[in-house]
């Protein structure tokens, strides 16, 4: 019992330690995270081809006409997925060595993230050049976070299916 009390304090300073840097990632100026220049001295826009592509975004409209910035909010979403299934990845581990059902554990993983993910936008909204989305929260960082539950869920199944397989043998 003692062995499980200690991993899970691992996996918890962990988690916090992920989330203290996605906090660090949030609380930096946006023009300390603008990719635009890097983008912009390594790749000629004449060389680019991107399709024509227009997405509505809170309010604004992200064009692939300007293929840096495009590009940039890209990654910047992909950011956020990465983040959130992370953490979500995270949590399910930490509540892993907690008594939970497996449903309870994905439960609270998933609230627990997406609650961090709306505090983590609101934050934004202090940052100077940096906004706050809800529907990063919504969107997006849910994104990240139903991919990690699928992920924990399929492989889940296969175990489960593995040691059925096992047991019929025996």
């Amino acid at each position: 019992m003692k062995v499980k009390k200690q991993k899970y304090l691992v996996w918890l300073f962990l988690t916090f330690i992920f989330m203290m840097v996605i906090y660090f990632i949030s609380d930096m100026p946006y023009e300390a995270q603008d990719i635009k220049p890097l983008l912009e001295s390594k790749m000629e826009k004449k060389f680019i081809s991107v399709p024509d592509v227009k997405i509505k975004y809170d309010q604004q409209v992200v064009s692939s006409s300007s293929p840096y910035e495009f590009i940039e909010f890209l990654y910047r979403k992909a950011g956020h997925i990465l983040g959130y299934f992370t953490l979500t990845l995270l949590w399910i581990k930490t509540l892993s060595y907690t008594k939970l059902k497996l449903a309870k554990k994905l439960l609270f993983s998933i609230l627990l993230s997406i609650a961090y993910a709306g505090m983590d936008e609101f934050h934004q909204t202090f940052v100077p050049g940096r906004t706050g989305h809800l529907i990063d929260v919504v969107v997006v960082d849910l994104m990240g976070v139903v991919l990690a539950v699928v992920c924990v869920v399929v492989i889940e199944a296969f175990k489960s299916k593995s040691n059925t397989e096992v047991r019929n043998e025996v």
